[in-house]
């Protein structure tokens, strides 16, 4: 071997062994004459000095590495480069939610498919704001990312938003829509009162209490503390709990190996887009336009209330990742406005008022004058009006308009808790089937569930209310929209009992209404 050859080899050499990668691929020597080549060369984080011996390599030899695979997806290690707060380990109570977090290994494992579903989403727009990723994480603290979720306070939705802040924000509220539920609109809103919130406070730790607790709560525990830092000020118990919980969690994924956890596998992927609808669509139809079910379309918009989207808006939808979003809003788009939604004609009857007619069919008095043009809510006996004809919009909720569904009994089922399931009363659905309570329900069985005539869907929720001083059943029952009858059987109370402060109940609360 020449002394130039040997002395490129070493240097080839001396490279290779300081590469990060062990990836590398010698190519065998072609049998014809060596032509020049461009050498081929992926080194990761070479040693300084390591182009220059590659440049050494004769014209003769071609030199290819493989280049490393890329990285898997991963949304937490995304997380983990934008989070920026400080984690406080130091503080005992963040210290308590850690070990919270530690005695149940699996609570993160149980969230994957809310996980998955939502927080990449939520990942991206505090990214967008320029906001700390921590702040991504608040709606599992918030609700464990149900949307569905409904506190004894009211609060509802996966960012919890009280009535009042929710307007105050511009979340639509009513009969057929509620933004608290919508997981782009109460994002965009809890984004916002929080960015508010830290202008307000210069601190990201009183703008998560703030958010908790009110801003009138912290602004009086600085005023008897002036300056003082989240972990020093006298808040309510909860919000001392609150901001620790979203540091610890926080911690576990900054850090899981540390704390001897696994963290389920949450890849950044697009789990949902919106789609522009235009004005209202009846639920079914918009189902078979977009080739889905109704279940599935209902379960990305759970905001929605009926059998239709809202007449006056927001006109979108939210569809699974897995569509092609411009073939789905093609496919809206090519369904005429007047055939978005299913209508019959009546004749208005002696004593009738617009209003009674859309109670009475499912609809608001707005829809129906849209429908019939008509310049204001007055009406005669023997006018003809064009009014929703939605039998099955709602046959994937508990109850439809036609007033009653079929049920399939599942393992673990009992009259009992059927009848809470889908909010009836236990009497009538026995009697409906024509059963006693004694009787053993069979796997497979199907049972008649009676409704009430409403188009509205029902989810029902587990709601533990702490009584209140001035509390009376009838003021809890007006306030969830429940019976006192309803109350004292699933507390298995006597109604001419007084209620005491403190005490614990358990109400299963309809959460889908105006």
């Amino acid at each position: 071997m020449d002394c130039k050859r040997y002395l490129a080899a070493a240097a080839f050499a001396v490279t290779l062994a300081g590469c990060q990668s062990p990836q590398v691929t010698l190519p065998t020597p072609p049998p014809e004459p060596p032509q020049p080549v461009v050498a081929a060369i992926a080194i990761g984080d070479a040693l300084p000095g390591a182009q220059a011996a590659l440049a050494a390599v004769s014209h003769d030899e071609s030199v290819v590495r493989s280049p490393a695979p890329p990285p898997v997806p991963d949304l937490w290690r995304d997380m983990r480069q934008a989070m920026h707060l400080p984690l406080h380990l130091d503080q005992k109570r963040v210290q308590q939610e850690l070990r919270w977090l530690k005695r149940h290994p699996h609570y993160l494992t149980r969230l994957q498919p809310r996980l998955q579903t939502y927080l990449p989403y939520l990942y991206t727009q505090t990214q967008l704001r320029g906001m700390p990723a921590e702040l991504a994480l608040l709606p599992i603290v918030e609700s464990a990312l149900d949307t569905f979720a409904f506190s004894h306070g009211g609060a509802a939705g996966p960012w919890q938003f009280v009535r009042g802040t929710a307007r105050q924000y511009g979340l639509d509220m009513n009969d057929w829509y509620d933004g608290r539920r919508d997981i782009v609109a109460s994002t965009d809103a809890a984004l916002r009162y929080l960015t508010d919130l830290n202008n307000r406070f210069d601190d990201w730790y009183l703008a998560l209490a703030g958010y908790n607790a009110g801003q009138g709560n912290v602004n009086r525990a600085l005023r008897k503390n002036p300056g003082a830092g989240f972990f020093d000020l006298s808040l309510p118990r909860e919000t001392r709990a609150y901001v620790p919980r979203l540091l610890a969690l926080a911690a576990i994924i900054k850090d899981p190996e540390t704390h001897g956890l696994n963290l389920p596998e949450v890849v950044p992927a697009t789990s949902f887009y919106t789609l522009n609808v235009h004005s209202q669509f009846q639920v079914d139809k918009l189902a078979d336009t977009l080739g889905l079910s109704a279940d599935e379309l209902y379960k990305f918009n759970p905001a929605l209330n009926q059998w239709a989207t809202p007449p006056r808006g927001p006109h979108r939808v939210i569809v699974p990742g897995h569509m092609d979003p411009v073939a789905a809003q093609a496919s809206i788009d090519a369904i005429p406005a007047n055939a978005r939604v299913d209508w019959t004609q009546i004749v208005v009857r002696d004593g009738d008022t617009l209003s009674q007619i859309a109670r009475r069919h499912g609809t608001d008095v707005t829809s129906l004058r849209i429908a019939n043009q008509l310049p204001n809510s007055r009406i005669r006996a023997g006018n003809k009006l064009l009014i929703p004809k939605h039998a099955q919009a709602l046959a994937s909720a508990p109850r439809s308009a036609k007033g009653s569904v079929t049920y399939v009994v599942k393992p673990g089922d009992s009259l009992w808790t059927i009848a809470q399931q889908h909010n009836v009363n236990l009497t009538k659905l026995m009697r409906n089937n024509h059963l006693g309570p004694k009787d053993t329900l069979a796997v497979g069985h199907k049972l008649t569930i009676p409704g009430t005539g409403s188009s509205k869907r029902q989810v029902t929720r587990k709601v533990h209310y702490k009584v209140r001083k001035g509390d009376s059943l009838s003021r809890i029952a007006s306030k969830f929209n429940v019976s006192v009858g309803q109350i004292s059987n699933w507390n298995k109370l006597d109604s001419k009992r007084y209620l005491q402060p403190g005490q614990g109940l358990l109400l299963y609360v309809n959460v889908v209404g105006g």
